[in-house]
């Protein structure tokens, strides 16, 4: 007889499984990440702090009935199974309706097999071990019967017993109701079904007099009796009956709002023409033809219009005299037998009576119930080590912690027992660990492990006990020889080892290597090892480590494998470059032991191999060794070095080479060139100022600093290009935030603000980009940069700044939004808004005046979180010195510290400044250029007041868009926030106000803030939830119309419309689901009810209790869960049609470019780019000098706020455009010359011989042949003739 392949992990037992079967509640698996309670492993607690919820608030606690005519079981647990036997207990549950059938099979019964049964004491019960679960909605056809209309099935569970020779197969199906709150809702309502009565009634008031509506208790009854007549044509001679529409019984329960209800029935409609000519033609219901199939479906049918029958309140029972008797039969007797433990031994003292209370978590690991005896918990025990071996320890612990709490002698004995045959508990291995500064989880070698054994033995003796006792442990867990050998005092001291080798004391390391490689052929070969390894250590020597290693593992190669290599490394994320690899070996190798270092050498060795890296293997071998670097390719874009905390600026330098008109414009500059005469200079206006001269100057500098880098990045042969510094302080710095810190430095004691002294850590990178805050007036010079006030500019605290209001999370104000094309105060200056009769037919923009003096328009405050401190020149931190000079060192560090948002913002004012206007806005006389074109959009901002519209229209640079507090937040969520209507209080009224795009630029800039401060914990904090961003956005939902009854704003306000809603049904959700008890609503309601019920049955003296409150009480919970179910599903339809609402709305297509990604919390960090290659579908990674293909896309789309970083600032092209717009890949790398090579060996490697002129010593600097090199080619502009290395030839 073959043996039954069982599976492999921990099991339960049969109470353990009909008690997690009552607790799971189908509808909450996928709000709560696939949780499974019956199917999935149970949740370790290793200590008190760590707990896990099993259930719900609103769970169902299944109280399960038999369906008998479905079921097939014996009725007693007399009748022992045979090899013929297949029980099916079908059950429904009275409180959430779903289906639940359990399916007992013996079938596979092989000859030598026995069932475990309560008179075996060592199998008393089943064990059962998952073997299957299958999900409906993943693997349809994997189901044993289809999923249909009449077998709605949702979860299939297999289930076979742990004990070999035991048979048993149990199989779970779950199945959803078959009668859904929707189709029931027009009966249920007994305000509906009023209406409807006297609706019907008021319509022909002489055909019903004498009748009154009825109740949702007697319609309820209606459609049962109409069901049961169905099933009772089936059965017999009956002729199938007809349901006249007009039937004034069908009239006042049902009616036309009902058909969906009766066609889900198959009740189907039949036409019954006219007597008499000119007649109105009969309408009936022809009952359902009900088979043999579809049989079973009504009987459920039948059952749940019968449960909602009993749900009824009394008055509506009081009213109907239709007689109702239907008594549900509880199925968990049945299911004991079937499953072999009814009345199986229990404790003789329980100490908790409740059923609802759940059972530690102890007890469900060990697959057993707290009533268990403990003998019975003492076996589950070992069922359940013996099918999961790898939590032994943990198993351990929970069998010790039920035996204290139980105070049980015999158990304690059992842990005894346990733990003096060398067994630990995962809490005890934890403590092992902890005791020697470890985690639990540690990667670190055997070797590193007994290393600080050694020391902390050294440094406290009087711990060497037990230090002892904790290294037994962690050599149990580790299943270490080596650890538990040193722990039993067998390790070799070094005299030992020499002695073992029967070697001296100064033996090199060759010989003792050959003499341990001999004695490994004959003798135990890792004893050899050992003996190898304590002379290594006590050496140092690494020949000798790699050697031990080699013996150890029996081959000359590395079994580590390489995601273990990285993990070892403590690299985080594979495709950092070889430098970055380097770098965390280089700093791991500090302070490190020679044991660890070899761990950290094999790991550096496994990486190399993997990647194919040269100079990873070379640097391994020489630290010291320099690695000529790979040539570029003219289809592979250059890196740019890392020249001080400038990831940032590479990564905006790099992004903006891809762009063709600005790349175009920078490379053909002297075409595109401001005139420096004084009549252009004085028409220049950027950001809505004039610009001076001397601003002018310093831009175009900036342009040919970076038209030097693009050649460069056009031309180089070399794999990466060094940015000037000069380009990159022209790049970081404003004139205004450099004049405002030399005075800030040099003026006063204070130092330049920023966030390293605010937040009294240091700041690596700058700090993540927040939104546009106002700095202080800054005075009027020669090089002067935007501002944000006017020096006259006076805002007055009782000003009527627009507020918003009635909204349930604070959103951030528009202008918080856009990032500005001009200042503030110039913009306020210009007093853009024109109002508009509600009567009228347009829209003007631009007018000169406001309507009246005291309303004028402002923008809602910002209501995001506040935002780090920001290096301005009003913020100064107190020194003690006074200087009167700044260095360029001391500026160059400010610089760095700028923030990402401040270095685009300028680098566009550089671009803005330096060229030449292509024409000149009428209006604004505001500079039109490539540039601008290119990458600034406008926003139309309307304000609806009592009877006019004002319209106010804004340039921007870029959107802001904010992360959600919690969880994530796709795109157009985002953007929503920014376009979407809003209540804003303006001179104590309250008025509407929205925004959108009136101009698109060909590439738009979208900034995602994720940047936070708490003014009073002084803490700067980042945002790190997803913002969910597509290749491809349309952002027609957004564009402006000058017709507000158009198509789009009709939509959009709708939108609008369901977003409150939205709102409103989410805040009634949460108030159902959470009350000052902290539990829902649902269940205080049922917990009161229970008491009730209690105190009903016991009848105490004094006490009296209405005999109607319990009905009231659950007809009270019906409700609360049909508002629930209602509400769920309101928030459902309404996020379709959300979703739903633009999806045809498709001109203006835009598709992602590059993405912006930041590493590090709010202080700092690392910055990089990914830039989409269009021409060969390909995203790269740009990170400072590396350039590489990103092989995985999920890198970008998926992780969003993980600690490989988080985007934060995105562009996206316009796709009809995408080839003029953008170019990944733009080289043209020079041929290389051709060079004449010759031999420089021979007499010239007899000149590396020299004699030292105070030893008469000869010094050998160099014994190997030296490397054929290239002879410079004649004509070279060289005149010391020098080799790439920077010597004479």
């Amino acid at each position: 007889m073959g043996e039954r392949r069982l599976p492999f992990g921990p099991g339960k037992t049969s109470p353990r499984l009909i008690k997690d079967l009552l607790d799971y509640d189908p509808r909450k698996r996928e709000h709560r990440g696939g949780k499974n309670l019956l199917a999935d492993q149970a949740e370790k607690e290793i200590d008190d702090e760590t707990t896990f919820v099993r259930r719900g608030e609103n769970d169902c606690r299944h109280k399960l009935k038999k369906i008998p005519e479905r079921s097939v079981h014996p009725q007693t647990n007399d009748v022992p199974p045979d090899a013929s036997s297949t029980y099916v207990v079908s059950t429904f549950c009275d409180d959430c309706h779903f289906y639940f059938d359990l399916i007992v099979d013996y079938t596979g019964w092989k000859e030598g097999q026995t069932p475990c049964k309560l008179s075996d004491p060592k199998n008393p019960l089943h064990h059962f071990q998952l073997v299957e679960t299958i999900y409906a909605k993943d693997q349809p056809s994997r189901l044993s019967k289809p999923r249909t209309k009449y077998n709605p099935i949702i979860e299939e569970h297999h289930f076979c017993c742990s004990q070999k020779n035991c048979p048993i197969h149990v199989q779970i199906n779950i199945s959803t109701p078959r009668l859904s709150i929707n189709l029931l809702a027009p009966i249920l309502d007994s305000h509906k079904v009023r209406e409807r009565g006297l609706r019907e009634i008021h319509h022909e008031p002489t055909r019903y007099e004498d009748l009154s509506p009825v109740t949702p208790f007697q319609a309820l009854g209606f459609l049962r009796q109409y069901v049961s007549d169905a099933k009772a044509a089936q059965q017999g001679p009956t002729i199938p009956k007809r349901i006249a529409k007009r039937n004034k019984k069908f009239a006042l329960s049902f009616g036309a709002e009902c058909e969906d209800l009766f066609e889900y029935l198959e009740f189907t409609t039949i036409k019954e023409e006219p007597d008499v000519e000119g007649g109105e033609p009969n309408y009936f219901w022809q009952q359902p033809k009900i088979t043999e199939e579809t049989r079973p479906f009504f009987d459920d049918i039948t059952t749940e219009i019968s449960l909602q029958l009993l749900l009824r309140p009394l008055p509506e029972k009081a009213v109907s005299k239709t007689a109702f008797n239907f008594v549900p039969v509880p199925a968990e007797r049945f299911i004991q037998i079937v499953l072999g433990y009814l009345d199986y031994p229990t404790r003789s003292r329980i100490i908790n009576l409740d059923p609802d209370e759940p059972d530690h978590p102890h007890y469900i690991s060990l697959g057993a119930d707290r009533d268990f005896r403990d003998d019975y918990l003492i076996w589950a025990y070992d069922r359940q080590c013996a099918c999961d071996p790898d939590n032994v320890p943990y198993y351990l612990d929970c069998l010790s912690s039920i035996a204290n709490g139980r105070e049980s002698s015999d158990l304690q004995t059992k842990v005894v027992m346990i733990t003096s045959s060398g067994e630990y508990g995962l809490k005890a291995i934890h403590d092992a660990y902890r005791f020697f500064g470890l985690y639990p989880d540690t990667n670190e070698g055997d070797d590193h492990i007994i290393g600080v054994y050694k020391s902390r033995i050294e440094s406290a003796p009087r711990q060497k006990e037990e230090a002892r006792n904790s290294l037994l442990a962690i050599a149990k867990a580790r299943d270490s020889e080596k650890i538990r050998a040193v722990a039993n005092d067998r390790a070799m001291t070094l005299e030992e080892a020499l002695e073992f080798f029967d070697a001296p004391a100064n033996i090199d390391s060759d010989s003792l290597e050959a003499v341990a490689v001999s004695m490994s052929f004959d003798g135990d070969t890792s004893k050899v090892a050992r003996a190898l390894r304590v002379v290594a250590n006590a050496r140092a020597d690494p020949i000798l480590q790699r050697a031990a290693m080699n013996l150890e593992t029996g081959n000359t190669g590395s079994t580590l494998d390489v995601g273990d290599a990285y993990k070892r490394l403590q690299i985080a994320v594979r495709h950092v470059p070889d430098e970055t690899v380097l770098s965390y070996y280089t700093s791991l190798l500090q302070d490190a032991g020679q044991g660890s270092k070899d761990s950290y050498a094999e790991a550096l060795r496994v990486i190399a191999i993997d990647r194919g890296s040269n100079f990873l293997l070379s640097k391994l071998d020489d630290p010291n060794a320099v690695v000529p670097s790979e040539p570029s390719t003219a289809n592979q874009p250059v890196g740019l070095d890392n020249i001080g905390n400038t990831c940032y600026l590479n990564s905006l330098l790099q992004y903006y080479y891809t762009v063709k008109p600005v790349r175009n414009v920078v490379m053909d500059f002297q075409n595109h060139r401001m005139a420096l005469n004084d009549e252009d200079i004085k028409k220049k206006r950027v950001g809505g100022r004039i610009v001076a001269k001397s601003e002018v100057i310093k831009a175009q500098k900036f342009v040919d600093e970076l038209h030097r880098l693009f050649e460069n990045l056009k031309t180089a042969s070399t794999h990466s290009v060094k940015p000037t510094r000069e380009l990159a302080e022209l790049t970081i710095f404003s004139s205004a935030a450099e004049a405002n810190f030399r005075r800030a430095s040099i003026s006063s004691p204070s130092g330049p603000p920023n966030l390293a002294s605010i937040l009294n850590s240091p700041v690596y990178g700058p700090q993540l980009p927040p939104p546009p805050i106002p700095p202080p007036p800054v005075p009027v010079e020669d090089d002067i940069e935007m501002i944000d006030h006017p020096v006259d500019k006076v805002i007055d605290d009782d000003s009527s700044e627009t507020t918003l209001v009635d909204l349930p999370e604070l959103l951030p104000s528009y202008e918080d939004s856009v990032s500005q094309a001009e200042p503030k105060s110039l913009r306020a200056d210009k007093k853009n808004l024109e109002q508009v009769g509600l009567d009228e037919d347009a829209v003007m923009v631009d007018g000169d005046h406001a309507i009246g003096e005291t309303t004028k328009f402002k923008p809602p405050p910002e209501k995001q979180p506040p935002l780090p401190p920001r290096n301005k020149a009003g913020l100064v931190i107190q020194t003690n010195d006074n200087k009167t000079s700044i260095s360029d060192d001391e500026l160059w560090k400010f610089g760095s510290q700028q923030d990402v948002t401040e270095v685009i913002g300028n680098v566009n004012f550089r671009l803005l400044c330096a060229l030449k206007p292509t024409s000149i806005d009428e209006q604004s006389g505001e500079q039109m250029d490539i540039v601008r074109d290119t990458l600034y959009g406008a926003n139309a901002v309307y304000l609806q007041k009592a009877s006019t519209l004002e319209k106010k229209v804004e340039a921007w640079a870029n959107l802001i868009v904010f992360p959600a507090p919690q969880g994530p937040r796709d795109i157009y969520e985002a953007l929503d926030v920014v376009f979407d209507e809003q209540m804003v209080e303006i001179d104590n009224t309250t008025a509407a106000q929205h925004a959108s795009i009136s101009q698109l630029p060909p590439i738009i800039h979208i900034q995602i803030q994720r940047t936070a401060f708490d003014p009073v914990r002084q803490v700067a904090s980042k945002n790190r939830n997803a913002v969910v961003f597509p290749e491809t956005i349309y952002l027609d939902r957004y564009m402006d119309s000058s017709d507000p009854s158009s198509t789009l704003m009709r939509r959009r306000r709708e939108t609008w419309k369901w977003k409150s809603q939205l709102r409103i049904l989410e805040a009634r959700e949460a108030a159902l689901n959470t009350t000052i008890a902290d539990v829902s609503v649902k269940d205080a309601l049922i917990a009161t009810k229970d008491y009730v019920s209690k105190l009903l049955e016991e009848e105490i003296d004094g006490v009296l209790v209405d005999a109607a409150l319990s009905d009231s009480l659950d007809e009270r919970t019906m409700e609360v869960s049909e508002e629930l179910e209602s509400i769920q599903t309101e928030i459902s339809d309404l996020k379709k049609k959300l979703n739903e609402q633009f999806t045809d709305m498709r001109e203006q297509e835009y598709k992602l470019q590059a993405v912006f990604i930041h590493r590090g919390e709010a202080g700092g960090g690392h910055y990089w780019v990914y830039i989409y290659d269009f021409d060969n579908d390909i995203w790269r990674e740009y990170n400072d000098e590396y350039v590489t293909e990103v092989k995985d896309r999920r890198r970008i789309f998926e992780d969003l706020g993980t600690s490989s970083g988080t985007p934060y600032y995105l562009a996206y092209v316009r796709s009809a455009d995408r080839n003029e717009l953008v170019e990944a890949v733009c080289r043209e790398v020079p041929e290389s010359r051709n060079v004449e090579m010759v031999d420089v060996s021979g007499e010239e490697e007899q000149a590396l011989i020299e004699l030292d002129d105070e030893e008469g010593e000869r010094h050998v600097e160099h014994v190997r042949p030296r490397p054929i090199r290239p002879k410079p080619v004649q004509g070279w502009q060289d005149t010391e003739s020098l080799d790439a290395n920077g010597r004479k030839w």
